[in-house]
């Protein structure tokens, strides 16, 4: 199981750097602090963490497709108690050129999100449609589709509801400095009962905004704003801060 998840992210990090004769490609690793709100930990009972990823990306002509990795509590044992336990982080995302109207693309869309470690494991599966729209610097990348989830220790797999969301890119320099916001968000809505026992009702939002600081060709370093709401196991609002430190191939 170890091998196969080193396999995922190093295969990342690979189609990122054999890609050189498309558009662009862009891979990286990093080190990561996540810092919960007080108010977050003592509703949840959460304990903040930190993890290291590997991250990467091609794009072209056809779409692109996105992936990271992350492995939580690198330091700690996949059998750890009180939240001081090993977890494994996997994210996949593709869109695919489909047609077009006018300037605007209308993509095909999928999305894989796994998390696992110690007893526990879900999956969430999206699959509908995308676009991309341009404003000068700002880049803003929408999706809708319909939202499948596994959940192997608990209620089993099926349909559950829908989810749409959004990745936003807006590069500028300041300072005689390179910066980059990013934000990504996902609202799932007319979820089933049965996956949303904690929850006060159907529809979670889940998301995380960043201010990325481009040292040098090889240096990023950012910090996150990370949210949650009617997600991640809780019924409440819950909020972190994750600082960031990446070195980009």
């Amino acid at each position: 199981m170890k091998a196969r998840k080193l396999l995922l992210a190093l295969s990342l990090l690979g189609s990122a750097s054999l890609a050189q004769a498309d558009n662009w490609s862009f891979a990286n690793v990093s080190a990561n602090y996540l810092d919960w709100s007080g108010r977050t930990t003592d509703q949840s009972g959460k304990k903040d963490f930190g993890y290291l990823e590997a991250e990467g990306g091609i794009g072209g002509s056809w779409g692109d497709v996105y992936g990271f990795f992350d492995l939580e509590n690198p330091g700690k044992s996949d059998y750890g108690t009180n939240g001081y336990d090993r977890r494994y982080t996997t994210k996949a995302i593709g869109r695919f050129n489909l047609t077009q109207v006018g300037n605007v693309p209308v993509q095909l869309y999928a999305h894989i999100y796994d998390t696992r470690g110690n007893g526990f494991f879900t999956q969430n599966r999206v699959l509908g449609v995308s676009t991309e729209l341009k404003y000068g610097n700002l880049t803003l990348k929408p999706f809708i589709g319909a939202h499948d989830e596994l959940d192997a220790f608990s209620v089993g797999s099926g349909f559950n509801g829908w989810m749409a969301g959004y990745v936003l890119l807006y590069p500028f320099n300041a300072f005689g400095q390179s910066f980059l916001v990013t934000q990504w968000h996902e609202t799932e809505f007319a979820r089933k009962q049965e996956f949303t026992p904690n929850y006060k009702h159907n529809t979670g939002e889940n998301g995380a905004i960043a201010l990325w600081w481009n040292v040098s060709k090889h240096f990023t370093t950012g910090v996150q704003y990370r949210y949650a709401d009617q997600k991640l196991g809780s019924g409440e609002y819950q909020n972190a801060v994750i600082y960031s430190a990446k070195y980009n191939f």
